[in-house]
C-alpha cells in the first residue's frame, strides 16, 4: 500500500473510518502494470477532504511478486481483504483502467463491503477485445499523452516485466465488466477524459445503462490518464457523487 493521506488534524477520524463530517474513505486501486505512484496526483487533490489509500496490489510496484500472474478476482479479493483490515467503514472504491474491473468483481462478491464506486477509464471495451486491438488504443493514447505521464508508466511497466504484463492481459480480456456491473447495487460513478482512447464515449454510456446505479461525467480534453494530467478536475469532478455516498 503506498499509504493514507489523510487531511490534517485527523478531521476525518481515525484509520480511515467514515467520520462524523461524513465524507467517506477512499481507496485507489491501479490498472495492468502499474502501481500507487499513477494516482498519487489524485490522492493529494481528494485528502483535503477524505483519507485516502492508494494501493500496490500483488506483483505490481514495490509489493512481493506471486509466482504468478493473479486473476481480475484474485486481485479483488486482495482489494477486499486490504478494505476489511484497515477497518474502512462504507469506502468508496475507485479503479482506473483494469482496476475498474478489479474494483467491480470486488464489489459483486463482497456485498456490503463498500459504499459506491468510480470506474476511470474503464477496461476492456468490447469492440476492442483483443491483444492487437487493445494495443493499438494503447499506442493512441500514449502519443496523446504527455512526456511525464509516459514516463511514470514506462518505468512501472519495466518494473513488472513483459511476460507478467502478457499473462495479466490474458486475466484481463476473459473477464468481463459488462456482465458483473449488472450486479453492483451500490451507487457508481464512471468517468473518463473525451480524448481516451481505451474508453471510448459509447463504452462508457454502455456501462452507464448497465449498472443498477450509475452517472457519467466527462473531462473535456483529456486522455486515459485523466487522475494523473488532471487531479484537481477529476477530484471536483468526483466530489457531488461523494458527497452523496457520504450522506
Amino acid at each position: 500500500m503506498r499509504g493514507n493521506f489523510a487531511p490534517p488534524q485527523g478531521e476525518h477520524g481515525e484509520n480511515g473510518k467514515k467520520a462524523e463530517t461524513g465524507s467517506p474513505p477512499v481507496v485507489l486501486v491501479h490498472g495492468i502494470g502499474m502501481s500507487g505512484e499513477y494516482f498519487l496526483p489524485f490522492a493529494h487533490a481528494l485528502a483535503t477532504d477524505h483519507d485516502v489509500y492508494a494501493l500496490d496490489l500483488p506483483g505490481y510496484g514495490t509489493t512481493p511478486t506471486p509466482p504468478r500472474a493473479l486473476t481480475v478476482p484474485e486481485l479483488g479479493e486482495v482489494l477486499a481483504q486490504v478494505i476489511r483490515t484497515l477497518g474502512l467503514d462504507a469506502a468508496v472504491v475507485m479503479g482506473h483502467s483494469m482496476g475498474c474491473q478489479i474494483v467491480v468483481d470486488t464489489i459483486v462478491r463482497n456485498p456490503g463491503l463498500c459504499a459506491g464506486y468510480v470506474l476511470i477509464g474503464p477496461t476492456v471495451d468490447p469492440a476492442a477485445h483483443s491483444r492487437p486491438a487493445l494495443a493499438w488504443r494503447l499506442l493512441r493514447d500514449t502519443v496523446g499523452e504527455p512526456a511525464a505521464n509516459n514516463a511514470v508508466v514506462f518505468r512501472n511497466y519495466l518494473r513488472m516485466g513483459p511476460l507478467r504484463y502478457l499473462r495479466t492481459a490474458r486475466h484481463m480480456l476473459a473477464d468481463r465488466i459488462e456482465e458483473a456491473i449488472i450486479r453492483c447495487h451500490v451507487p457508481g460513478l464512471v468517468v473518463r477524459g473525451t480524448r481516451d482512447p481505451i474508453a471510448p464515449h459509447g463504452w462508457a454510456v454502455d456501462l452507464v445503462r448497465l449498472a443498477p446505479d450509475a452517472g457519467l461525467v466527462e473531462i473535456p480534453g483529456a486522455p486515459h490518464a485523466v487522475q494523473y494530467n488532471r487531479p484537481e478536475e477529476l477530484a471536483a469532478a468526483c466530489a457531488p457523487f461523494l458527497e452523496s455516498v457520504g450522506r
